[in-house]
């Protein structure tokens, strides 16, 4: 579990739960006090904090996320595909037309 913080720095926790008063209670062993205390007096730092609880939560928001993108893809296809068959040529004439040159 981590948090990440509005600057994009990252802390790793054990746990992290707002209590019932509003304050952020957490559990870690991979910082010290006075490197708590820094982070945590800093505004802009903490302006955002986001819990992940494991990396497969943040993998299934990617998978998801490129799934809608593959579906914007190929609807784009599709309309460029059109335009390219049928707008176009309609548009600019098959070239047999005949010109008049009198």
């Amino acid at each position: 579990m981590k948090i990440i913080f509005n600057d994009a720095s990252e802390l790793i926790v054990q746990s992290a739960s707002i209590r019932a008063d509003g304050s952020l209670l957490i559990k870690t062993i991979s910082a010290t006090e006075e490197e708590l205390r820094t982070m945590f007096q800093d505004k802009f730092k903490t302006q955002k904090m986001t819990v992940t609880e494991r990396e497969s939560k943040h993998v299934d928001n990617l998978t998801e996320a490129n799934k809608s993108r593959e579906a914007e893809n190929a609807e784009l296809i599709a309309t460029v595909d059109s335009i390219l068959t049928d707008v176009l040529p309609a548009l600019l004439g098959d070239g047999t037309e005949e010109t008049d040159t009198k």
